[in-house]
């Protein structure tokens, strides 16, 4: 790749053969000095400063290209849908954020209704986005966008800083950066959640802990202080792990220099910026209700993100080398005593390890994995065999987007039958659209966008915190006892009901609460027999998938 895109190899001669005639004519052609080729009228000798450019160029441009693969589930006639629940929180903060830019948001009302909710959320992500809004003049379109360009950054950030220090097979780590699915995951288009920010952030952090491993610059010192503050400030759980981990290894590699007196604004840096974070967005508690810590445990089953991987499903985000890679890493140390390939092998273990552990994990493994790349291949001799390795290992990536670009029947399907559901959702939105504030009740994965279209609060969240509320709408749905699901309706001000299909509301109800799904509940009569609900509640709206009840006094 790295010869194609920017080395001193000449193409096809034929292909130049009505360039760069000299006199003698055509017969002089193959004897000529490859710098004296002319392409277009320029010598190549001229051109050959802007190939590395040019390949720059086409890496920023499948970066961004892969991360919009998605385009038509997420732009849909004329309107924009975000992937998950999390995203629709993450906007509606950013509608407050655009009403009150300095104003930090430690609280929110829009979930778990009445009683609202103590976010881990941070500012850092809604500031981005509302500030992309003054060059999009849409706040769906900022939110859309803003993941794809905060990969376009990293894509260029570690091209330059690859250069930079002259690293082998660069371009490989860049590859896997691009079209790992996992990373194209937590930069995809419509998917406005931190994970891009931090990902980002722990990118620049590891190419600077790099680098001043290698080159103990203040320049890299500086850098790796603020991004590691600023991906603290971001999320307090993976980026603190991982810099404990990567300051062990500081430690590792540098003995007594891993933090010398020749850089002492790196720490001052570091300390101020997450004071300023403390200042601007508070501490948040750390601390559950029993009820949330009691019903976590379930609802944590129907999160992606938090379930156990399997090595197969690994393989499918960072190719065959995986396990192959700390091998090549420790080799490598064992020959040349460089301390640096034993670090990166204990890092890529460890996100092997905490991935297995949680899915969540599988971006910052995917990442480490890159990093790793030039030092682990730069171990196999020849340039030929280690390009040809490292092509046959993608297979697993290239068999995952074979899925995802052409998906089979039952999941084309499931696609069409999800955006049909965000656009009936939207029109059920649209009816619940007040000056007076109203609380919705409706199931917990649909609330985030219900609250953001309408600007209604709901009883339910996509968030942890919001827990109580999702219990409270789990047994409401699977109530028998119509008094007392009024008695939930009066316990949480709820002026209006949302139903939805029964079986997967009564199957992930019946999962949050441990219970059994009953035969008949009240959140299957609502909607299948909407003419035989209790009197106290008044069908307002409805549609193929949603129907919308008013809480009668």
């Amino acid at each position: 790749m790295r010869e194609i895109l920017g080395g001193s190899r000449v193409a096809d001669n034929r292909f130049f053969t009505n360039f760069g005639r000299t006199s003698t004519g055509y017969g002089d052609f193959p004897f000529r000095k490859p710098q004296d080729i002319a392409f277009a009228g320029y010598p190549m000798r001229f051109l050959r400063p802007f190939f590395p450019w040019a390949g720059l160029a086409v890496f920023l441009t499948l970066t961004f290209a892969v991360r919009c693969w998605n385009s038509a589930q997420v732009f849909s006639g004329g309107a924009t849908y975000f992937v998950d629940a999390d995203c629709y929180s993450r906007m509606t903060r950013v509608q407050r954020v655009r009403a009150h830019p300095l104003q930090s948001i430690r609280f929110h009302d829009f979930e778990n209704a009445p009683f609202g909710t103590a976010p881990h959320t941070t500012a850092p992500m809604d500031l981005l986005i509302a500030a992309l809004t003054l060059i999009t003049r849409s706040l769906d379109l900022a939110g859309a966008l803003i993941s794809p360009l905060l990969a376009v950054v990293l894509t260029g950030l570690l091209w330059w800083w690859g250069r930079k220090l002259k690293l082998p097979y660069r371009n490989a780590l860049l590859m896997v950066v691009i079209f790992s699915p996992i990373l194209v995951h937590g930069f995809l288009l419509g998917r406005p959640d931190h994970q891009s920010l931090i990902l980002l952030l722990l990118g620049a952090a590891l190419a600077a802990e790099l680098a001043l491993w290698t080159q103990p610059l203040q320049k890299w010192s500086i850098i790796s202080a603020l991004c590691w503050a600023l991906a603290l400030w971001t999320s307090l759980f993976e980026p603190l792990i991982l810099l404990l981990a990567v300051l062990a290894c500081r430690v590792f590699v540098l003995g007594r220099k891993a933090w010398p007196l020749t850089h002492p604004a790196a720490p001052g840096i570091f300390l101020i910026l997450l004071a300023v974070a403390f200042l601007f967005d508070g501490w948040r508690p750390l601390a559950s209700s029993p009820e949330t810590r009691e019903f976590f445990p379930r609802w944590s089953q129907t999160i992606g993100e938090l379930n156990h991987l399997t090595p197969a499903q690994v393989f499918n985000w960072t190719g065959w080398l995986l396990p192959v890679v700390p091998i090549l890493l420790v080799l490598r140390f064992r020959k040349e005593k460089n301390r640096v390939c034993l670090a990166l092998a204990f890092l890529v273990i460890l996100t092997s390890a905490l991935s297995l552990w949680y899915a969540r994990w599988g971006y910052f493994l995917a990442l480490v994995f890159a990093f790793s790349l030039p030092w682990a291949l730069a171990s196999i001799p020849k340039k030929p065999v280690v390009w040809i390795i490292f092509l046959i290992s993608l297979w697993p990536i290239a068999s995952e987007w074979e899925r995802q670009i052409f998906p089979d029947t039952a999941r084309q399907a499931a696609l069409t039958e999800s955006l049909e559901d965000a656009v009936l959702l939207r029109e059920a939105a649209r009816a619940l659209v007040s000056p007076q504030r109203t609380i919705i009740l409706a199931p917990w994965w649909l609330s985030p966008a219900l609250a953001y279209w309408s600007g209604q609060p709901c009883v339910a969240g996509s968030s942890h915190q919001s827990l109580p509320g999702i219990a409270d709408t789990a047994r409401f749905y699977l109530a028998t006892d119509p008094l007392a699901a009024r008695e939930i309706l009066q316990k949480r001000n709820v002026q209006y009901v949302v139903a939805y299909e029964p079986p997967r509301v009564m199957a992930n109800s019946a999962q949050i609460l441990g219970l059994a799904p009953p035969r008949e509940s009240l959140g299957k009569l609502l909607f299948d027999n909407p003419y035989a609900s209790p009197r106290w509640l008044r069908l307002a709206y409805e549609n193929k998938f949603f129907k919308v009840y008013e809480v009668k006094n």
